[in-house]
């Protein structure tokens, strides 16, 4: 089989699909979150010094920040989300960085529940957010950084994604990606195949890569790798909620064209997606990296 580069792109009706996973999943991704009521709907990294579940939810978030202070303008920073979802991450990133945070979801629902948390919090003035396509943002204006977590793997093309990102970052401005990345590992093992192929028909993923060729693409967009931090060893996988999902996708798993159609319904696209990325974080098919990027 060959290998995700050589792959062709999604057609046309791929965003649409992603648009629809987030529109009928966001709300229960919310209230199954691991920390409820942080609006974080991505997932928690336990790295040694968190001591809670609302700790792990945040890491990303605080790596994140921490990779932004001295690299931002305090009182001018543009910073943008991509995929922001509900706003969480961008509501951290307010109350750290003294700038306007934009966001982009292509979910009308995420959009609607982010402008209602940017109401609560009084940050009406300094959060915003649009729903659209992020890799069809306007030309104007331009960014000191740019966020995007567990998001740029829905592109249909990160090779065409990461140069319009890149003209729409300032010179010397930072990319922070952290996401799902292939590994080389079982390369053309029928198990490893099987896998990968569920975790990009679940969770709509249009853009699986290994981190050298994010690197080799990124460098030929006129960004270079700042960092790039391996996070997998901190997810919790397994937990209790887990097997219970693995126990029903294998069962119908066991019946390929009930499994089809299954995988076209958004609730059962995540349950089959999210049962593959564990099988393939586990088995080091899959690795969930923290990067940064930063352009010239």
């Amino acid at each position: 089989m060959s290998s995700t580069s050589e792959r062709a792109a999604p057609g046309s009706g791929h965003l649409d699909r992603v648009a629809d996973y987030y529109e009928d999943n966001t709300r229960r991704f919310l209230l199954v979150a691991e920390s409820p009521g942080s609006d974080a709907i991505h997932r928690g990294v336990w790295t040694p010094d968190v001591a809670n579940v609302a700790q792990a939810v945040d890491t990303v978030n605080r790596l994140t920040i921490e990779r932004l202070r001295g690299h931002v303008p305090q009182g001018s920073a543009r910073v943008l989300d991509l995929g922001c979802g509900v706003g969480g991450t961008m509501v951290r990133l307010a109350r750290e960085v003294d700038g306007i945070i934009s966001g982009v979801t292509i979910s009308r629902v995420q959009a609607e529940i982010a402008a209602k948390r940017f109401a609560r919090e009084g940050l009406t003035d300094r959060c915003h957010v649009l729903c659209a396509d992020f890799a069809e943002l306007p030309a104007e204006p331009h960014y000191d950084a740019m966020v995007a977590v567990e998001a740029v793997v829905h592109s249909p093309s990160l090779a065409n994604l990461l140069p319009s990102l890149a003209d729409r970052l300032r010179p010397g401005g930072r990319l922070i990606l952290c996401d799902d990345w292939m590994t080389d590992k079982d390369r053309g093992l029928a198990a490893r195949e099987r896998c990968l192929d569920q975790f990009r028909a679940g969770w709509r993923i249009g853009s699986l890569h290994t981190v050298a060729e994010l690197v080799a693409m990124s460098e030929r967009a006129g960004l270079r790798l700042a960092e790039d931090m391996d996070l997998t060893s901190y997810l919790h996988l397994g937990r209790p909620r887990d097997r219970v999902v693995k126990v029903a996708v294998g069962a119908t798993a066991m019946v390929p064209r009930l499994h089809n159609r299954l995988v076209e319904i958004p609730f059962w696209a995540n349950m089959i997606g999210g049962s593959a990325s564990q099988v393939g974080l586990s088995q080091r098919w899959l690795e969930y990296h923290f990067i940064v990027l930063e352009k010239a």
